[in-house]
């Protein structure tokens, strides 16, 4: 018989990490990484409570929107990019930035040619981990 696993977080100590790290890096930008729900801490709770942090980075585009929707206006970060022309949308309406990491990303962003979008360049430098 399994146990159920509970993480608590406090929301003090990870306002406090996030201090040491802006301490540690005065002149630096920092980015969450909240991607999977904040590994199962809260991503809205934790995006909420780290309000001067300068980006957030999630995943998939779901995830930014859930953000958006919850009043999180940082920058997103869309670590696995968009798949397909309506992410794409989305990604250029609500203001993500994508990696892009392949060729069939490029072409999805050439599509919205007209519109404004920060985007972020993968480069594989051996780790395969896309």
């Amino acid at each position: 018989m399994t146990r159920p696993v509970r993480a608590h977080i406090n929301l003090q100590a990870l306002q406090h990490n996030f201090s040491r790290v802006q301490q540690a890096a005065p002149r630096s930008r920092v980015m969450a990484i909240i991607k999977a729900n904040a590994y199962g801490h809260g991503m809205v709770t934790v995006a909420q409570h780290l309000q001067d942090v300068d980006a957030f980075a999630v995943a998939r585009v779901p995830e930014a929107v859930q953000l958006r929707q919850d009043g999180v206006d940082a920058p997103i970060v869309l670590l696995a990019g968009v798949m397909n022309s309506v992410e794409m949308k989305a990604a250029v309406e609500w203001g993500f930035e994508p990696v892009v990491h392949c060729h069939e990303q490029l072409e999805l962003l050439e599509a919205v040619a007209a519109a404004s979008v920060n985007v972020w360049l993968k480069f594989d430098t051996g780790m395969n981990r896309l």
